[in-house]
């Protein structure tokens, strides 16, 4: 059972608003660590249990990326200290150590741990476009297809097929790690 919960869901339970703000308490033997999600645990959050909270907080079309997505799937990666996660498009939450990421193209989803993730493919792109500097791309890129999450192949067709929006990093880091064949279909688009 997880320590994360809702406070719609705990009122759902039965529990009173009042009874859920007497537990939340600083002598209480639980804490709220996002605005309706309580942690039912006197102890700090882990990054687990931050990564649920997020989830809760966002809403159930809500995928966590970058970083956590691939360091959760097996990639050595050091993590930041905001959680990233992808939303709808009509999605209009703010939190300090949240970075939201609106998107139309949502990914399809890896659930692991009770977790909605994504694609290592799409985790590490999403993850790279935000990187402004070469070797943090070239790290992002080789931590993914060293831990073989994906291919170079994955890769490419993810960044063929997602936004163009911050990729002139992450297409020149591919294009000198791991050149496509000269295919018709292997030729990324200039």
């Amino acid at each position: 059972m997880t320590p994360i919960a809702t406070t719609a869901d705990l009122r759902e339970s039965g529990l009173s608003r009042r009874e859920i703000l007497r537990h939340c308490t600083p002598a209480g033997p639980w804490q709220q660590v996002l605005p309706g999600v309580v942690l039912q645990k006197p102890s700090p959050p882990t990054r687990l249990d931050r990564l649920r909270a997020v989830l809760s907080f966002a809403g159930p079309s809500a995928v966590i990326t970058g970083a956590d997505a691939l360091t959760r799937q097996g990639a050595s990666l050091p993590l930041p200290r905001h959680i990233h996660v992808l939303t709808g498009m009509n999605t209009r939450k703010a939190h300090p150590w949240i970075l939201f990421e609106r998107t139309g193209r949502p990914p399809t989803v890896v659930e692991l741990n009770g977790l909605r993730l994504a694609p290592p493919p799409r985790a590490a792109l999403d993850l790279a476009r935000r990187a402004t500097n070469p070797r943090a791309v070239v790290e992002i890129l080789d931590a993914v297809v060293g831990a073989r999450l994906c291919s170079p192949a994955d890769l490419h067709e993810e960044l063929r097929a997602g936004c163009r929006r911050g990729t002139a990093l992450v297409r020149q880091a591919l294009r000198h790690l791991y050149p496509l064949h000269d295919s018709p279909q292997g030729r990324e688009p200039t």
